[in-house]
């Protein structure tokens, strides 16, 4: 991997040097605004003068143009420091972006990695958070005031392994300390968080311009008229903020995710975990946010500059070739891409396996209940650890708390976590809480109905933990096939009176297709944000979406 020949304040001094020309583009940018709007006018001024006076002079420059330049540089001051201020909790709230959940154990080794990678770095303070989309890219962002910010997708944390997760997070923050982060924070949002604004206003002025029904009316008809002529100007300031974007790349250096590749092998001494690591990222679908794709590890959209080594590439592209840039991180481990792609198909989902458990029976008020699963006895209010139980109804009697079972339940049942209790819609029986793909959900011991939170259901369906059986596979393929059929047979069962009820709120639920695409009925509370999978559901969902995604990259 080539070393850089330039010494670390040779950089040092590049970076304020790049600093100062994108302010210097942004007091050129309103210089040169003003500069042809003032002109304009002052050309209709004269013309409509030297209608009067024929001996008039008409000069482009003149004292009005220092006017000119001070107002610009007044603004640009102002778009500097305004666009800088909160500028990451911009970012992070145009992803969506949230701390780790703390009771997701994937989030929890995230956050780990994160702590021990800023501890290695000095104990620089980063904030970790995480975009909730299936996409896989990670990314760094700092701003002038001192905060840092590493940050990855769901569905990244989820694919990767703790090596590769390691080898990217010492990548980002390998930015972070060399402060390439700040430059590409900048220079990404000086213009490319506003140039999506734009992007939506544009949209909005088109839908209401097309609008075929509101233009019988010739009061529609207008102000469709109106939209469409201010939607030019907007476009203008589109072209002229893309253009703007594009140009501050020229400043931003592909050399840099060169550094941030040998201090992360430096670093976690794993040069193939790195390279696995990007080559997952870069077959997966990696997000749309191409206007801020200097910050990401690799580029969220296809550019075909970054495929070139030529003027224009290293000119106008942030990231270097992929397959040059994978090639010699091989040559660190060296290795070859075949083992980087073995490693990747080697690891499948876990078999399903389904033991039965013990029947036991409990004592409750003199009288024996039962018999019970040990899941089900976790749904039982008045079991304690001094509760009579016996294995099968001539067992011997022995205490619940004695039960090796039983003990982890006992220790977390007072947690807050637990606290939260939840009815099972179907049964009316307590819902436990249990590990699913890495994160709590409710399950309920006697239908085996599952309760999810809506904002948690996008990390179960990309991980790839929890095993299926055979009959959940056949019923996921029989409706994969018939979903692709022109006209598929699916159709809501007919809506009963009697609702079930959210076991949050006790509202009705709706009952609806999970969406167009996957046709798997689930009760939904919208007040709640809750959805209940019946039996078999949920692993169904994940074995469609699974599928699509496999014929997807046939």
């Amino acid at each position: 991997m080539p070393e850089s020949s330039k010494t670390f304040w040779e950089i040092e001094k590049e970076k304020t040097t790049v600093i100062y020309a994108i302010f210097g583009i942004l007091v050129f940018f309103y210089f040169f605004s003003f500069f042809v709007i003032w002109t304009i006018i002052k050309l209709f001024i004269y013309l409509r003068i030297s209608l009067e006076n024929p001996h008039t002079r008409f000069n482009i420059f003149g004292s009005d143009t220092l006017f000119i330049f001070l107002i610009a540089l007044v603004l640009a001051i102002w778009h500097w420091f305004y666009t800088n201020r909160n500028v990451i909790e911009k970012i992070l709230k145009l992803f969506n972006a949230k701390p780790p959940d703390k009771n997701d154990r994937y989030h929890y080794v995230f956050h780990n990695i994160v702590e021990e990678i800023s501890i290695a770095a000095g104990k620089i303070d980063v904030e970790p958070y995480v975009i909730p989309t299936i996409a896989m890219n990670a990314f760094a962002l700092q701003d002038i005031y001192g905060r840092n910010v590493i940050g990855v997708t769901e569905g990244l944390v989820s694919r990767l392994n703790r090596d590769e997760l390691q080898a990217v997070l010492a990548h980002e923050m390998s930015h972070i300390v060399s402060n390439d982060s700040l430059l590409t924070t900048i220079a990404s949002s000086l213009f490319g968080v506003y140039n999506e604004i734009l992007n939506g206003v544009v949209n909005n002025i088109n839908r209401m311009a097309q609008n075929q029904e509101d233009a019988l009316y010739n009061k529609s008809r207008q102000n469709a008229l109106t939209a469409g002529l201010f939607a030019i100007p907007v476009f203008v300031s589109l072209l002229v903020m893309s253009f703007l974007s594009q140009l501050l790349y020229v400043f931003i250096s592909r050399e840099k995710e060169y550094r941030a590749d040998i201090n992360a092998i430096k670093y976690t001494r794993n040069p193939l975990s790195l390279a696995r690591a990007l080559y997952k990222i870069a077959i997966h679908y990696r997000g749309t946010a191409s206007y801020l794709a200097p910050i990401f590890i690799l580029n969220p959209e296809a550019n075909p500059l970054e495929d070139r080594e030529d003027f224009f590439a290293e000119m106008f592209s942030t990231h270097p070739p992929f397959t040059k840039r994978l090639q010699l991180i091989l040559d660190q481990a060296h290795a070859d891409i075949s083992q980087v792609t073995e490693e990747i198909y080697r690891v499948p989902r876990k078999e399903y396996t389904e033991t039965a458990g013990p029947e036991i029976f409990v004592k409750n008020e003199d009288k024996w209940l039962g018999p019970y699963t040990l899941l089900q006895l976790q749904s039982l209010e008045f079991l304690t650890p001094d509760t009579e139980t016996k294995i099968g109804e001539n067992g011997q009697i022995i205490k619940a708390g004695a039960i090796p079972a039983l003990d982890h339940y006992f220790k977390i049942k007072d947690t807050p976590l637990w606290k939260m209790r939840r009815i099972c819609p179907l049964c009316q029986e307590w819902l436990i809480v249990q590990e699913y793909e890495g994160l709590y959900i409710w399950r309920c011991a006697f239908c085996n109905g599952l309760l999810v939170e809506k904002d948690k259901l996008p990390r179960i369906i990309v991980r790839e933990e929890k095993g299926f059986s055979e009959e959940t596979k056949h019923i996921a393929s029989l409706i994969y096939v018939e979903a692709k059929k022109k006209k598929p047979m699916f159709k809501l069962l007919i809506e009963t009176p009697d609702k079930r009820k959210c076991p949050k709120c006790g509202k009705p639920m709706t009952r609806k297709f999970y969406s167009y695409a996957y046709h798997i009925e689930v009760d939904e509370c919208n007040e709640c944000n809750l959805i209940w999978f019946d039996k078999d559901e949920l692993e169904i969902l994940q074995c469609l979406i699974e599928m699509e995604e496999q014929n997807g990259k046939r």
